[in-house]
């Protein structure tokens, strides 16, 4: 071979190398993707290889090949999810899953939802890390080894999706999160019922879709149990509004063990979505205000926020709603008297904020309430009524102003003015039905700025002027059930407790209310609330019946017995054929009484029956449209939040 020629050669040798090497994202001379692969079959089980790891105590790492299976239930298609994939042990029913932790992103790709993943442990290591058993390779973090994700290099060959058909788990079903909780089981697919967001959370979105910042999203379920949903500020979804309505979200369940003691308390746990289909909340909220049951539509109302902490927000009876920008009325004080107060200054854009009050049209008469403004640049407060206004529906409702019907002084340019002002008396005497009022902060960072204060909000029903809140006169005695007494309600004296248990309706008894043995009338069972200041932060529907028929027509009183004492006192609804209710206060009460029908549900008041049993009466006469039918809610009874309740109830009759 000549000179030219072997020169020749060389070079096409060398342009060869550079093409290969062009085609070569890095120095990593590793085959495609495998589509599947049949040929790794599992020996170990997940469960296996928990007990594995529970056994040593400590991080494992493999030496030789083990094949370990399991279901995919995470996709990170949106984002929420970074370098990790959730597998579980079964399709139905798992009892163990763990995470497989690789340094990649869009691993949906690879591993989409409801495909079956292979792993070869070999060269691998297996621990828990914050609380979750983890599958990854070993790092250190402020001398401490840690189970971390595998190398971008090492996934093809250590990962894999088995062949065959794709098949989604099924989600496992929880009525309330003490279930999920008792259940014990992470990085599995579960489905929750009866749950929505917190009241704090609404106006709000998922995360911080412009700062990028995962955020922890409160939600509660129909028995005030609290837990976290975690969301990614890089998720596709982080900039929605999170849902104001109730009903089910489909989670995987996973946790973070701050401490990494070994165990994940019920505060440590996360949940997480794949994405916002998993969120099914298209039913009304529950809890007090917007409830299982309708609303409540107030007539009688004297509100001067001093039951609030400062700077609350989320109140049980009203709606706070962020309608733009992200700032809702808040409690303040000053001077030892609290207020709701709102301004734009600083604000990066428009705040439009409505404090809503559901009100019944029908019964109130006049709206009053007091205004203070600061650094006053301009008109900020707007004041609406709504006669089409469905609770958790303000958008939904024509607002009609009413502004121009008050008097709201201007405040000084800089600070603030001494006093509250009245603002003017507003009839509602030709307005009916259900509806609302709407207090309206309009104003923007670049714009009006004014601080608006209000406090005092009263609406008047020339019926019940004191709001139910008068306890019974001493001469108010109840006569004692007749023989024609119809029981109220299923299992009405608590002796059959699966009987009364069968009539509640879906939202069912909170746990604080039990059965009592011997506690009851002449030693037979009782229902018994207890509670302290700490069980709930909400006005409770400890429990609402539903309707069993046969009752009388017309009916004109209802009666129960009740024994025990307690800080705050308690409200109770009848309900009307439309799925309205008759509300009625028991007030201060310390002997048997009979109880006129009021504007609202209350709880001021204590009650102390010296250790007797008392008999209530409810008045029932004159109301024509009770719902005396075999289906629909009949009665509920409600607590007031924060309070010490110890009280017994037995036999509720109805004639």
């Amino acid at each position: 071979m000549n000179t030219l020629k072997k020169i020749r050669m060389a070079f096409i040798a060398v342009a060869g190398l550079l093409v290969i090497n062009s085609c070569v994202k890095d120095d990593d001379w590793r085959l495609p993707p495998i589509e599947c692969n049949d040929t790794w079959v599992a020996d170990l089980s997940i469960e296996e290889l928990f007990d594995m790891v529970n056994n040593a105590g400590t991080i494992l790492s493999f030496d030789e090949e083990r094949i370990v299976e399991g279901y995919v239930v995470s996709s990170d298609s949106t984002g929420n999810f970074f370098k990790t994939v959730s597998i579980q042990n079964d399709l139905v029913n798992p009892t163990k899953a763990l995470q497989v932790e690789m340094d990649r992103t869009n691993l949906f790709n690879d591993f989409p939802f409801g495909s079956k993943m292979v792993i070869n442990l070999k060269g691998l290591n297996v621990g828990y890390d914050r609380g979750m058993l983890k599958i990854g390779q070993n790092y250190e973090q402020n001398g401490e080894i840690r189970v971390g994700r595998m190398a971008e290099v090492m996934i093809d060959g250590h990962v894999a999706r088995a062949c065959g058909d794709r098949v989604n788990a099924t989600p496992v079903n929880f009525n309330s999160v003490q279930e999920l909780l008792d259940n014990g089981v992470f990085n599995t697919l579960a489905t929750i019922h009866n749950i929505q967001f917190d009241d704090s959370e609404l106006g709000t979105t998922y995360a911080d879709a412009v700062g990028l910042q995962t955020i922890n999203k409160k939600l509660i379920d129909s028995e005030g149990k609290t837990i976290v949903l975690r969301n990614s500020g890089y998720a596709s979804f982080a900039g929605d509004p999170i849902p104001e309505g109730s009903g089910s979200i489909t989670v995987v369940v996973s946790g973070y063990d701050g401490n990494n003691n070994g165990t994940v308390s019920p505060s440590e746990y996360q949940l997480f979505i794949s994405s916002t289909d998993d969120v099914n909340f298209d039913q009304p909220r529950f809890g007090d205000g917007p409830g299982p049951e309708p609303g409540e539509y107030i007539s009688c109302l004297d509100e001067g926020f001093e039951t609030y902490a400062v700077d609350f927000q989320n109140f049980p009876n009203y709606e706070n709603i962020t309608i733009s920008g992200n700032r809702k009325w808040q409690v303040t004080e000053f001077g030892g008297n609290k207020y709701i107060q709102l301004s734009a200054h600083n604000a990066s854009g428009s705040i439009v904020s409505y404090f809503v009050v559901p009100v019944n049209f029908s019964n109130a008469d006049e709206l009053s309430f007091k205004t203070k403004a600061g650094y006053d640049n301009g008109s900020a407060l707007k004041v609406y009524y709504s006669t089409n206004y469905t609770i958790g529906q303000i958008n939904a409702a024509t607002l009609v102003d009413i502004t121009s019907q008050f008097t709201i002084p201007a405040g000084p340019a800089n600070g603030y003015s001494d006093i509250f002002s009245d603002s003017g008396v507003y009839s509602l005497a030709g307005l009916s039905g259900n509806g609302a009022i709407v207090f309206a902060y309009e104003g923007a960072g670049n714009g009006v700025t004014t601080t608006i204060q209000i406090d005092d909000i009263k609406i008047i029903d020339n019926d019940d002027p004191d709001c139910g809140s008068t306890s019974p006169e001493p001469g108010d005695e109840p006569t004692p059930p007749t023989a024609n007494a119809k029981p109220l309600f299923a299992g009405h004296d608590f002796e059959d407790w699966a009987d009364f248990m069968s009539g509640l309706n879906n939202f069912g008894l909170k746990p604080y209310a039990t059965q009592s043995q011997g506690t009851g009338m002449d030693g037979s069972a009782s229902l018994w609330i207890s509670t302290n200041s700490t069980t709930t932060n909400t006005n409770d529907y400890v429990f609402t019946n539903q309707a069993i028929g046969g009752y009388m027509t017309p009916s004109t009183k209802l009666h129960f017995y009740m024994k025990g004492t307690s800080s705050k006192s308690v409200s109770l609804n009848v309900y009307k054929t439309d799925g309205t209710y008759y509300t009625f206060n028991l007030g201060t009460l310390s002997q048997s009484s009979i109880i006129e029908v009021s504007g609202n549900n209350q709880y001021t008041g204590t009650i102390d029956t010296n250790g007797q049993w008392v008999l209530i009466e409810l008045d029932l006469s004159g109301m024509s449209d009770l719902n005396l039918s075999d289906s629909g809610d009949i009665f509920a009874l409600k607590i007031g939040r924060n309070a010490d309740y110890d009280l017994h109830f037995d036999n509720f009759t109805i004639e």
